[in-house]
């Protein structure tokens, strides 16, 4: 489509001169607003920019005394030239610093095409519709990989603080005094000896007199005093005086390390699920190399850098804690390095949406990772202080209440496990369960900062790792504040063979991501086997009791133990001495009505006479029904004899209901001389195995009555139970009952009788088989004939018989034939006689009776012997005119008698299983 030009261009002129500017931009402005900090824009009013704006608009339309028509009018605002406008722009800040002065360079423009720049940013927290199945299994995932992801981490770190260079450095560090204090510890609980005692010189410059005056005074003092002079009776034990000495130690450890470790960087915390934006921005500063410890975290990439660390004493929290423990390896401690992992989560609640700040520039995070390292004061105005108290804040992980990584400690004595956490918890060292449980994360506080707590995993200085989740819940107790955080036991159905039975396992995933980490059961030291037994045993949580509320009618409706007497269902009656457990008041003032509560227990299922009968059951002579009812009529002919004896008595009929203590098992008596009884339809009830007389079997195989009939044998057929529809009840006969002599002879003859009837079903398969082919045999025939008499030159579309042809305008006679044509017909009526004699020699294209030359003869081998068949197909053709292409066909019927099925009877009895 070729570009609109409006008429005022197409009739100006070609060079048209720009009217002079009246504010020319000059060079010293344009330098101005480039060197200026602020926008371009900053310098120039929002009216007087809109003024500059609309001024060349009015000026190139020529309306300058209506300025809000060129405002709302699109049609004029789409005529305006922009060219002309742009030349005609009164300059203004906006135009020196758009319109380049002559000493200016141009530059090339730079256009940046960001991917994500139109990426909508949505959450499915905020749309009514859930995630999808394939969204909940990539969060799941993800939450797997992250974990094992920071599972492998810690497992380096763990390699780290065994490192001989970092062990000497930390320990070269400590002062005089906390060696003293280590050498106590290590004699007091008998690792060392203790040092010999320095030599005492006894000076005695008292007078004789002096000694007699106060001697026995002296004497029991000295037996009294249990002082330096008082020595241990068992040597080589620990000291447990004043409790276990470690704790003193690790108190004093922790106070010096909080005193000189010095936190400058941010350590792991759980951030979120962020937007597609965010991330790209984050992995694209990431790969230009700029490292934002607040973005991309802190960094130490190799054992050296480590080394650094330690002797500089500063790094993130995380370090610290994995320096402490290096330095409790270092002094011979057995330490463990644990870590509360936070993953990304599986779950699609508010606390995965990462809800933190923008990412801030380069320049910005290293100054307030600057500013959060030192102690002294810097003196700055007041919104310099607003902000560096807020990047302190966090980038200090003030916000984080509780530790993610901290030290355990195991005594060499008691072999117990002691948590220690030198900087964060007021209590560093945790020797009360109630300290212990302050290393989860609780309250508000933790929420905020997303800190949860779900894989507690604890690594030894021997490579291996150990869940320790257990031990930080509140009263151990599962599954705690982990619910929602970390995966739980699932139930997996398992069928090793097709055919096998199934079995149900219990799966739990994070144990199965452990097992490259714990200690061989070989290995297993004293520590393990008591925190297993005593730690990390945990615990159900308590049932809560429910209190006992008052009976309502629908709790007694639903109830499984308790019944009211109105609840009972038609079939159901309350068992003869049925005890009352409670009574049951409704109503109020005078409508009070109190009813009986029986137990469940007590209600008995009643049947009727006939059902009673088809289980094969019937009612004891005696027993009166334990419940009356209305009849319940099903088919036509009950529904009418029910009205009959309503008409007549003026009441509704009632049926009694019997128990299944009130009947006995139905037992017929024995046949005599092979004859079956039968009731008034001719027919035997074989409900149930019961009911077969004694002397007699129930054969329920299809097609057995024939059998008998053929044979002469006695025999009943077995009503095996009945199907009502269309108001009728039609009984369901499944085989017959004969004598016990004759059923092996009755099993003998069916069986012979279906493989006569599957040999005939046989045959008649091949026979359709065979017609089937001869039919198909026979229009190839006729297809070969048709090409011999027409060829295959001619045009297939207009021999296609089906194709429909375009009628055109001229008539057959005076279309003018091509020579190959009155040349075909010439030789056509030469050859007349030829072509007779050759139609009739091959009978119109079908075979003749004494030309086939066998070739139409079918052999079917059914076996040896007698059971070998030939089938031979014939065809008469009849014609008296030769002309004539095809005449009628007649197909010779096989001289096999086809198998017939009996017919069936005429009444509605339906027979199974023939």
């Amino acid at each position: 489509m070729p570009p609109f030009i409006p008429t005022k261009r197409s009739i100006s002129p070609p060079n048209r001169p720009s009217p002079p500017a009246k504010r020319p931009a000059t060079k010293k402005q344009v330098v101005q607003i480039l060197e200026s900090s602020d926008s371009s824009l900053s310098d120039v009013s929002s009216d007087e920019e809109r003024s500059d704006v609309k001024k060349p608009l009015i000026k190139s339309k020529g309306k300058e005394d209506n300025v809000d028509s060129v405002e709302n009018d699109d049609h004029d605002e789409e005529s305006v030239d922009w060219e002309d406008a742009m030349d005609t722009t009164t300059p203004s800040a906006y135009a020196s610093h758009a319109t380049p002065a002559q000493d200016v360079e141009i530059r090339d423009l730079e256009l940046t095409l960001d991917p994500m720049a139109n990426v909508r940013v949505t959450s499915l927290l905020d749309t009514k519709k859930g995630p999808s199945q394939i969204e909940r299994a990539i969060r799941l995932n993800t939450h797997k990989a992250h974990v094992q992801c920071l599972l492998f981490h810690n497992a380096i770190r763990n390699a780290w603080l065994n490192d001989k260079k970092v062990h000497d450095i930390l320990r070269g560090q400590l002062p005089a005094g906390i060696q003293k204090e280590v050498q106590r510890w290590r004699v007091a609980s008998a690792l060392d000896p203790p040092p010999p005692p320095p030599p005492q010189k006894n000076v005695d410059t008292k007078t004789k007199a002096d000694k007699k005056k106060g001697s026995k005074k002296k004497q029991a003092a000295d037996t009294r005093n249990w002082g330096e002079e008082a020595k241990r009776l068992e040597p080589g034990q620990p000291d447990m005086s004043h409790g276990d000495p470690i704790l003193q130690l690790l108190r004093v450890l922790a106070a010096y390390w909080k005193r000189n470790f010095k936190v400058t960087a941010p350590g792991l915390r759980k951030h979120g699920y962020c937007s597609a934006v965010k991330l790209e921005a984050i992995v694209s500063s990431f790969k230009n190399g700029d490292h934002n410890p607040l973005v991309h975290g802190e960094r130490i990439s190799d054992r050296h850098e480590f080394r650094i660390l330690a002797e500089k004493r500063q790094g993130s929290r995380d370090v610290g804690a994995q320096l402490f423990t290096a330095l409790l390896r270092s002094l011979g401690i057995e330490a463990r390095l644990v870590s509360n992992l936070q993953p990304l989560g599986f779950g699609w609640t508010k606390a995965e949406v990462d809800t933190s700040e923008p990412v801030q520039s380069s320049e910005n995070a290293k100054n307030a990772v600057a500013e959060s390292s030192s102690d002294e004061e810097i003196g700055a105005d007041e919104e310099g202080d607003a902000e560096g108290k807020s990047a302190k804040a966090r980038q200090l992980d003030r916000d984080l209440p509780f530790p993610v990584y901290w030290t355990e400690v195991v005594s060499p004595i008691t072999h117990e496990v002691i948590p220690v956490d030198p900087l964060i918890l007021s209590n560093p060292v945790a020797a009360t369960p109630e300290m212990v449980a302050a290393f989860e994360p609780r309250g508000g506080r933790a929420d905020k900062a997303k800190q949860v707590i779900a894989y507690v995993v604890a690594h030894s200085s021997d490579a291996t790792a150990k869940d320790v989740t257990t031990r930080y819940l509140r009263r151990q107790t599962w599954p705690g504040r982990t619910k929602g955080y970390r995966l739980p036991m699932e139930k997996l159905t398992i069928k090793p063979f097709r055919r096998g039975p199934t079995y149900t396992i219990d799966y739990n995933w994070f144990r199965e991501t452990m097992r490259g980490y714990i200690r061989a059961d070989n290995q297993r030291t004293a520590a393990d086997d008591i925190e297993d037994a005593k730690d990390l045993v945990a615990n159900q949580p308590e049932k809560k009791i429910v209190k006992k509320e008052t009976d309502t009618l629908q709790s007694l409706k639903a109830s499984t133990e308790f019944v009211l007497e109105r609840f009972l269902r038609r079939e159901e009656a309350l068992r003869p001495g049925a005890k009352v457990v409670r009574k049951f008041v409704t109503g109020k003032g005078d409508k009070v009505k109190e009813e009986n509560v029986y137990r469940r227990a007590d209600v008995l299922r009643c049947l009727s006479a006939e059902s009673w009968h088809k289980e094969g059951r019937r009612p004891k002579i005696g027993e009166a029904p334990l419940k009356r009812v209305p009849i319940r009529a099903v088919t036509l002919m009950r529904k009418r004899e029910v009205e009959e004896l309503e008409r007549q008595t003026g009441e509704k009929p009632l049926q009694g209901l019997y128990a299944s203590y009130q009947t006995e098992s139905i037992i017929p008596p024995p046949i005599e001389n092979g004859i079956i009884p039968k009731n008034e339809y001719g027919n035997i009830d074989c409900f149930v195995p019961t009911m077969v007389p004694r002397g007699a079997i129930h054969i329920p195989w299809g097609g057995t009555v024939r059998i008998c009939k053929k044979l002469g044998i006695d025999y009943a057929e077995a009503v095996t139970g009945f199907e009502f529809g269309s108001k009728m009840a039609v009984p369901v006969i499944e085989g017959v009952v004969v004598a016990e002599e004759n059923a092996d002879l009755v099993r003998d003859a069916w069986r012979a009788d279906q493989e006569v009837r599957r040999e005939k079903e046989r045959l008649a398969h091949e026979k359709r088989i065979l017609q089937t082919w001869r039919k198909f045999v026979m229009g190839l025939r006729i297809m070969e004939r048709v090409r011999a008499e027409y060829g295959e030159d001619g045009d297939a579309e207009l021999d296609n018989p089906f194709q429909r042809r375009r009628p055109t305008g001229k008539s057959a006679d005076t279309v003018q034939k091509p020579p190959d044509v009155e040349r075909h017909e010439h030789d056509y009526e030469e050859d007349e006689d030829h072509y007779e004699d050759a139609n009739a020699d091959l009978g119109g294209g079908f075979l003749l009776p004494d030309h086939d030359d066998g070739t139409n003869d079918f052999v079917v081998e059914h076996g040896d012997g007698p059971q070998r068949q030939k089938v031979e197909a014939s065809m008469d053709v009849e014609g008296e005119n030769h002309e004539s292409d095809v005449g009628d066909v007649e197909m010779s019927s096989p001289s096999e008698e086809e198998y017939e099925p009996p017919p069936r009877g005429s009444n509605r009895r339906r027979r199974r299983g023939g």
